[in-house]
């Protein structure tokens, strides 16, 4: 472990502090300074990493109990930080907080957010004016709900005192579970009744819980649209029911917890799209973002996945209806998008035929390929079959719609066979992926195809071409280059034979680096988004913060990324959780994925 005065001093969080101001400051490097001082094993940079990651996006909730879960954090550095939290807290609420407006079941369970991990119940309640602006938030009662018990009195009580046009109830299962009891849905029922009576309404019960929330909302709906009694005592009444007709609150999607992913069948001796390892792979979040393009978009004629990798949220959408554009800076992937998207003549039966002659191709000689890649990426028996049938391709391919998918199938092959953790920027130290190359049958249907577009090409260039209804981006999130995880199999692809250099024996990958993975990611997703002709907008980014491996750290703030669709026109996200497929040097623990939706008005 290096000691904090090891470290040079420029990178010191003091330091830096001091010569470059806060902004020059990671989330990690702030709370360094808060901390002062490490733990025996651990510099205070590491312990300030570590604490950061754990908690995330919930780090202004944290309590003294919470932060005392972190190895090392003691009652008194527990209490430095959450006194640091509550100050900041305080004078931002002070400054900014003076109304806080209730628009939708989101705000809600922000508000109430630390009774997720209560370990009693607890009913809390929102007391709203007509224009739904906090007037205040109250624990109502601790423990068991019971109707008997529970008396309406004792939430609009206050209600009548303050004056309060409308309430909000959220109450929490230590559980975990959310789904609603028959005390509850009688709990609810009751306190709804004396609501209307009072002209008070109960616009939403929400109960929540550390998986889930359920919301009552379309229950209580009907019922708050009119009122025949206005209770004695209860000031302007009239006026607030006019206000709370035009009343904004809505249900908002807050955490997807929904299971989407089922694996397909895949017939003997065929493959599909989806059955490739490949970083950021969206097949598991199909289900996700299929859901939210149904809610929003409407029908659709028209979708265009930018960033396709290995295409399978284009395919998703591929019934023959919806044109499909596809797009990949990688060769390698547009050989495959080509082949499954972009086929459009039925010609699996020479396919076949020729998948078998190469799987019975005979390679003894050294080949570019074994000399290369054999012994460490794979066998070498292997290598200099993968070399072999890759000559093979370019001489019985009679057009480039036969070469894109016999090349397909090879990559495929090659995926299977190779002597990795699923991609390319290293190989294992031990070789013990020794089983023989297979080529199988790509799985095409080539009757949706026909209206599909398929590029090779900068995704900011091809924006300028193109139109579209929906426009899908899933860029890179971090400066992990794609062309370095997936060098071996674009250089395959492509068959120049370059130069290849260093253990990993990469070629020149300087005219296929991303924009996405640099510094300048920001000012290339805002070009993007300024030139696009569509009229919706999803972006997947996730939720990577700090992490041991800065190289991990997204290159977009969240700030930018809504700031810059927010010129487009109104926005929404959606979260989901999701342990995403990794280089190996993060374990990705606490990652979410998101969708950013933006419905173009401008």
């Amino acid at each position: 472990m290096a000691k904090i005065k090891d470290i040079s001093k420029v990178l010191r969080p003091r330091e830096k502090f001091l010569q470059k101001g806060p902004n020059a400051l990671s989330k990690s490097d702030l709370l360094a300074i808060v901390l002062g001082s490490g733990i025996k094993g651990k510099n205070v940079q590491e312990l300030a990493q570590q604490i950061v990651k754990k908690f995330s996006d919930n780090f202004l909730d944290v309590t003294v109990d919470d932060l005392q879960t972190v190895d090392g954090i003691g009652p008194a550095k527990a209490l430095q930080i959450a006194s640091a939290i509550a100050l900041v807290k305080r004078y931002y609420e002070e400054k900014n907080g003076k109304e806080i407006v209730i628009k939708n079941s989101k705000n809600v369970l922000n508000l109430t957010y630390d009774l997720r991990e209560k370990k009693k119940e607890y009913l809390v309640c929102l007391y709203l004016n007509a224009r739904n602006v906090l007037i205040k938030k109250e624990t109502i009662s601790v423990g068991l709900l019971d109707k008997s018990l529970l008396h309406p009195r004792e939430i609009f009580h206050p209600a009548v005192e303050l004056n309060s046009a409308s309430i909000i109830l959220v109450h929490n299962h230590p559980s975990g579970n959310s789904t609603p009891s028959e005390k509850d849905k009688e709990v609810v029922k009751k306190i709804a009744q004396a609501g209307e009576l009072m002209g008070i309404p109960v616009i939403d019960f929400l109960i929540t819980s550390e998986k889930d929330d359920y919301s009552f909302f379309e229950e209580l709906k009907d019922q708050n649209r009119s009122f025949d009694y206005v209770a004695d005592g209860v000031q302007g009444t009239l006026f607030d029911y006019l206000e709370i007709e035009k009343s904004a609150y809505n249900v908002s999607v807050q955490k997807i917890d929904k299971v989407y992913f089922q694996p397909t069948q895949t017939k003997n001796n065929f493959f599909q799209l989806q059955n490739r390892r490949y970083l950021g792979n969206k097949y598991k979040l199909l289900g996700f973002i299929e859901d939210i393009i149904s809610e929003k978009c409407g029908d659709i004629k028209s979708f265009c996945d930018i960033f396709s990798g290995t295409g399978v949220v284009g395919e998703r959408f591929n019934n023959g209806e919806i044109k499909i554009i596809s797009n990949d800076l990688l060769n390698a992937n547009y050989v495959c998008l080509k082949a499954f998207l972009g086929s459009k003549e039925n010609i699996e039966e020479n396919i076949v035929e020729k998948i078998n002659h190469l799987n019975n191709l005979k390679a003894k000689e050294e080949n570019y390929f074994s000399e290369h890649f054999g012994g460490t990426f794979f066998t070498i028996e292997n290598a200099k079959k993968i070399g072999a049938i890759r000559e093979e391709i370019e001489k019985i391919a009679k057009n480039e719609e036969e070469k894109n998918i016999l090349l397909c199938s090879l990559i495929y092959a090659v995926d299977k066979v190779a002597n990795t953790v699923g991609h390319y920027d290293a190989f294992r130290k031990k070789l013990d992926s020794v089983q023989p190359l297979n080529l199988l049958i790509p799985d095409i249907d080539y009757s949706h195809n026909s209206q599909n577009e398929v590029y090779n090409e900068d995704s900011n260039s091809l924006i300028r071409k193109i139109s579209c209804d929906v426009l899908y981006i899933d860029p890179p999130y971090n400066s992990r280059q794609y062309c370095d995880a997936y060098h071996l199999l674009e250089n395959l692809s492509e068959w120049k034979k370059p130069k290849v250099e260093g253990i990993g024996k990469k070629m020149d990958r300087s005219h296929i680096k991303s924009a996405y993975c640099l510094k300048n990611a920001t000012q290339a997703f805002e070009d993007l988004i300024r030139n696009a002709n569509c009229k919706h907008i999803l972006l997947s980014y996730n939720n990577t913060a700090d992490s041991k491996d800065d190289r991990s750290n997204a290159r977009m703030k969240d700030d930018d990324i809504i700031r810059i669709l927010k010129e487009k026109g109104e926005i929404e996200i959606f979260e989901k959780d999701y342990k995403a497929f990794t280089t190996g040097k993060s374990d990705g623990e606490g990652n979410a994925e998101r969708i950013f939706y933006c419905k173009v008005t401008k």
